[in-house]
């Protein structure tokens, strides 16, 4: 029987949109516009999915949520909201909710949780795991989110009769996989590696690729996974699941166990279910620690010494750190220009203070450091240049947008020792929210006059449209939600004038794509209103209808890119098409314009909408020129010695092409090279079990060479350089 699912939301568009994208995966949809009418539908047809707003008049989600729980308790319910927090998703979860979206969602994710609730609805069958996610989300604590998340892990590792239970978390800069908290005895064997990068080891492929991996009783055996001590200690079997979030994944929820014989499929989908409640309640409480920097940032001026002292102390508490320092950077040198200490004495390390950052690449590419466990162990650099006085150092590098803006060091001290990595994420959410803040500042914006070189830093905008990932809008630093417009198809409007870069398109062109079959008349009574709501959100005067943004000629309209607003897909293209020039011959240009350019590209164009056909060239066009320039500053970064960045770069690669071997041969190779070969082995293994599935193929004999030399040496394969 095909499922039957109820979207309820006052706003119609909104409704009628989400009911048709379900009704083309083949199920049966009904739409109701208040909570009152959809309690009426429920009692007239069994329903195995609710899919509510929050916000709406009269009765609102969380009341129907009760209602429905009340009177149809084997019926699951997912509320949407463009109003989320930690409170109120650990509150919906408690109160019987099987999942929450936060608005603007894409509707890729939606399928997917969809897809996931329609597929368990299996009723009485389902009621010990229903037990454990309501328990699990009880234990979820918003004045101790991660001390309640061990609690939690405990009460999955045995309700699963593991042995441990360990939670990843990806950094929201650099990406790599961090171990943040676990429960069980086996804790000094998951310490033998806390960090791992994408698509690499069980956290990084499952982060990376946001797919769950289960291995029963031959762990040691599996060249992906690359912790000797955790297989040393008898662990055998391993089930893995992604903790899942609109753009990405938020990181990887893990079950071990010593039985050869664990149920390990079994241990995947109990994993699944408590995923849910653990993931809103992380995706949750990181939007709180964005939002606690936002609410300080407003009680100082932009950019004060007053507005530095106050963050820096912020991190310190969150950090139950003592003392730290802030330094930002001359954005066209990188040599310190401000510095802020909690006391007299600077944390910083010396090459820090000298602005000698090519000698901490980690920092310089998004990720957090923590060094601990006695002086001898740290890396060279921060045994060399940390001052004697600290005693556990935690960096966490200012970056927004691929910029690095500065850097925070704090002291961890003595009790933070053997256990800095577990703060990390947190920490960098805080840091990068700092340097989003920062970027706002008067004096953040420079650029070169009478020149093509594109600005280095974006020029101060009012406004912001984001297209690459998930579509958003974003007035004076604040991110507009979806709920804010009275029309959906205004959204769509603003990502078609986006998408032609300023210029003007015709009317008939906008409701062709629009509405594909209204006549003439009707569209351009449609399109009047479209824009009308479009302007009543984005536009800051409007009564001698003076426009800022959204111009129109008669019937041309266009998006003024002279206006204070800032399109990443723009500016992407721009950085692109100069860092990519033949004839450019100074690399260190070419590498700073396509950094630029790397960390704009968040995602797919328009990834909120993965099956607009309107755009599908265009993205197309955009993944190829994404690749394009991570093979070129791969090749670049690799002549300049910095064989890091050169792995990190082919390995984005990899993740947007994942059937193209020229990426991954180079890749290959440059691991091989820097004797990493158990890496290599991974990343191979890894890619061949992708193209034997998906494609049907073995791999090339170029690369079934790395596998014949054993790793030990790898053929030659120039990547493209234009």
């Amino acid at each position: 029987m095909t499922a039957r699912v109820l979207v309820v939301d006052d706003h119609r568009d909104m409704a009628d949109g989400v009911a048709m994208l379900l009704g083309e995966l083949g199920l049966e949809v009904e739409v109701s516009y208040s909570a009152e009418a959809a309690l009426a539908s429920l009692a007239r047809t069994e329903f195995a999915l609710v899919l509510s707003d929050v916000r709406m008049p009269g009765m609102d989600g969380v009341a129907l949520l009760g209602r429905v729980r009340e009177r149809w308790p084997h019926t699951r319910v997912v509320l949407l909201t463009g109003h989320g927090t930690i409170d109120s998703a650990v509150e919906a979860m408690r109160d019987g909710a099987s999942d929450y979206l936060t608005k603007p969602f894409d509707n890729q994710a939606l399928v997917e949780v969809v897809r996931r609730h329609v597929a368990g609805a299996l009723g009485p069958a389902e009621d010990a795991s229903q037990a454990l996610v309501a328990e699990v989300a009880a234990l979820l604590s918003p004045d101790d989110l991660f001390g309640s998340l061990a609690t939690a892990l405990e009460a999955v590792r045995r309700a699963a009769g593991a042995d441990d239970c360990e939670l990843f978390l990806a950094e929201p800069e650099g990406r790599d996989a961090v171990l943040s908290v676990w429960a069980g005895p086996d804790g000094d064997a998951l310490m033998d590696r806390t960090r791992f990068e994408p698509n690499v080891g069980y956290p990084g492929i499952v982060t990376a690729t946001s797919a769950p991996i289960s291995v029963q009783g031959a762990v040691g055996a599996d060249a992906r996974y690359l912790r000797r001590r955790v297989a040393e200690s008898g662990i055998r079997s391993y089930a893995c699941v992604p903790l899942l979030e609109p753009r990405a994944a938020l990181g990887s929820l893990h079950l071990l166990s010593r039985r050869p014989d664990f149920p390990v499929d079994q241990a995947v989908r109990v994993l699944e279910r408590v995923a849910v409640p653990i993931a809103s309640a992380i995706r949750a409480g990181l939007a709180a620690l964005r939002q606690a920097v936002d609410e300080l940032c407003v009680e100082h001026d932009e950019g004060s010494r007053e507005q530095l002292e106050a963050l820096l102390a912020h991190v310190c508490r969150a950090a139950g750190a003592e003392d730290g320092t802030i330094v930002l950077v001359d954005p066209e040198t990188g040599a310190p220009a401000r510095t802020v200490s909690t006391g007299t004495a600077t944390q910083l390390c010396s090459f820090a203070e000298a602005g000698a950052w090519c000698d901490c690449p980690p920092v310089r590419q998004g990720h957090g450091v923590t060094s601990d466990g006695g002086r001898r162990g740290w890396a060279p650099a921060c045994r060399q240049g940390v001052p004697r006085r600290v005693t556990t150092p935690c960096c966490l590098p200012l970056v927004a947008n691929g910029r690095f803006l500065g850097l925070i060091t704090v002291d961890l001290g003595s009790r933070g020792q053997g256990r800095g990595f577990s703060r990390l994420v947190p920490l960098l959410v805080i840091a990068q929210q700092i340097a989003v803040r920062l970027t706002r500042g008067p004096a953040s914006a420079r650029a070169e006059s009478g020149s093509d070189r594109p600005a280095a830093v974006a020029p101060a905008a009012e406004l912001e449209v984001r297209c690459l990932g998930p579509f958003e809008v974003v007035q004076r630093g604040a991110l507009v939600p979806a709920d804010r417009f009275s029309r959906s198809k205004a959204l769509t409007l603003l990502k078609l004038l986006a998408l032609r870069a300023g210029t003007p398109v015709s009317r008939d062109f906008l409701i062709d794509k629009l509405w594909e079959d209204a006549d003439l008349l009707a569209g351009a009574n449609r399109l009047h209103g479209v824009v009308h709501a479009l302007r009543t959100v984005i536009e800051p005067r409007r009564a001698d209808r003076a426009w800022t943004y959204v111009k129109n000629r008669g019937d041309l309209y266009y998006l003024d890119l002279n206006a204070p607003v800032d399109v990443d897909l723009a500016r992407y293209r721009k950085l692109v098409g100069v860092g990519l020039r033949p004839q450019r011959t100074d690399a260190a240009e070419s590498i700073a314009l396509l950094e630029q350019a790397v960390a704009l590209y968040r995602g797919e164009l328009f990834a909120d909408d993965p099956y607009a056909e309107w755009c599908e060239q265009e993205r197309r066009e955009l993944l190829e020129l994404q690749v394009g320039a991570l093979e070129r500053l791969a090749k670049l970064h690799a002549a300049d010695g910095d064989v890091d960045r050169a792995i990190l770069h082919l390995r984005r690669a990899t993740l947007l092409a994942p059937y193209r071997e020229a990426p991954m041969v180079a890749l290959l190779e440059l691991l091989v090279d820097a004797g990493r070969a158990n890496e290599a082995r991974a990343h191979y293994e890894e890619f061949r079990r992708l193209v034997v599935r998906e494609l049907g193929m073995e791999p090339s004999t170029a690369l079934e060479a790395f596998r014949k030399a054993g790793f030990r040496s790898a053929p030659r394969v120039a990547l493209p350089v234009g």
